[in-house]
């Protein structure tokens, strides 16, 4: 922790070096009225120990501390014959000043006790405290350290807050980024397991179909399901080690658009009946936006599958100057094929379009014209 931050707090009970203050003043303001003087002993003894001991607790009751402090140095002024026998009180009187402007939040607040201050000083200056006669130069001059003492205790807290706010945003930020990490694990792992399970869920189906009038095929469904529950907990793993911060770098590498055509054959073997086309030239694009757009297409079509069943889906990918375009569109289901009627509607579109959101991208869905269903992302791509 700064120092400085150190400096403005305030503990529960008064710190040794306060006490330790206080103590030290006591002493030396009691050792200068020793030798008694026109004034009786026990009044100089009671006059250093009231503008001294008070300090004990200047962080708790800083105000306190100075209106005590200040009207003991008038009530001396106004009472005594002559100046006083000890200069004890005026670095006191600093003290109380520079506290009352560090441990006070409201900045009105602290300039009426600089107020105060200045005016207790210059009122015990002006009733002969200090001399037999007013002095004006010495009104000034203990104006201005008072005033120095102040300043200086107001630059700390302003200070202090300055710290306080600053390590209030880093939290603030670090919360928001824990929130936004926790939103893309919650989607990636979305698309890994609303992908992966329909198209286990369908090989499963059809492996029970096929179990007792032709076994290969079922084993062949069943291998189906295997391999795509395998890749599934490979990423699904991916995802919580990233979680860890423990440097290890050997890690499953996100998918790429590189890995469209395996996709695309997973989704044939779930029984969707897609095709994908691309075209221009494929470059190498940011990984992120590689990513994005995977996830978009695999949510696609795992939507496809749960809304519209075994429809003739066509995917296309256009690499053009500047741009990437991406096209899901599904024809309308044919008959008897109709998507089971318990197929609740999910969070797909919202992730997708944060996702394209995400890299200033834009994605449209809605209805296409022959009757089912299209996913046009179109995403900016800087020139290498």
């Amino acid at each position: 922790m700064d120092p400085l931050a150190r400096l403005a707090q305030v503990p529960r009970r008064p710190p040794r070096s306060d006490l330790a203050l206080a103590v030290l003043l006591a002493v030396w303001a009691v050792a200068e009225v020793l030798p008694p003087g026109p004034d009786p002993l026990w009044a100089g003894i009671a006059f250093a120990l009231v503008t001294t001991v008070p300090l004990a607790v200047r962080r708790h009751v800083p105000l306190l501390v100075l209106a005590v402090i200040v009207a003991a140095l008038l009530l001396r002024a106004a009472t005594a014959d002559g100046p006083p026998a000890t200069v004890a009180p005026f670095p006191a009187m600093l003290v109380a000043a520079f506290s009352a402007a560090l441990h006070t939040r409201s900045l009105p607040v602290a300039l009426g006790a600089w107020c105060g201050a200045v005016g207790g000083m210059a009122g015990a200056i002006v009733l002969q405290f200090y001399d037999t006669r007013p002095d004006a130069g010495s009104a000034v001059v203990m104006v201005f350290f008072v005033t120095g003492a102040w300043m200086a205790g107001r630059l700390l807290r302003r200070r202090e807050v300055q710290l306080r706010d600053a390590h209030e945003r880093t939290r603030e930020q670090a919360l928001e980024a824990v929130a936004a990490e926790r939103l893309r694990i919650a989607r990636e792992l979305h698309d890994v397991v609303a992908h992966s399970l329909s198209i286990i869920a369908v090989n499963a189906g059809a492996a029970r179909e096929l179990a007792v009038g032709e076994p290969e095929r079922a084993r062949d469904h069943m291998d189906a399901v295997a391999d795509m529950a395998r890749e599934a907990l490979t990423e699904m793993r991916h995802l919580l080690e990233a979680l860890r911060d423990d440097g290890d770098d050997a890690l499953t590498p996100q998918p790429t658009l590189d890995r469209l055509p395996e996709l695309v054959e997973q989704a044939r073997t779930g029984g969707l009946p897609v095709r994908l086309i691309e075209q221009g030239g494929r470059r190498t694009l940011p990984a992120g936006l590689e990513l994005a757009a995977y996830r978009i297409i695999q949510e696609a079509l795992t939507n496809v599958r749960r809304h519209a069943g075994p429809a003739d889906t066509e995917v296309r990918v256009t690499y053009g100057i500047g741009q990437l375009d991406l096209e899901v569109v599904n024809a309308a289901p044919g008959t008897g094929h109709a998507p089971p009627a318990s197929a609740p509607p999910g969070h797909g579109l919202v992730g997708m379009r944060e996702r394209a959101r995400l890299y200033g991208g834009t994605l449209e869905s809605g209805p296409a014209a022959d009757g089912g269903y299209a996913v046009r992302l179109h995403l900016p791509v800087e020139p290498p």
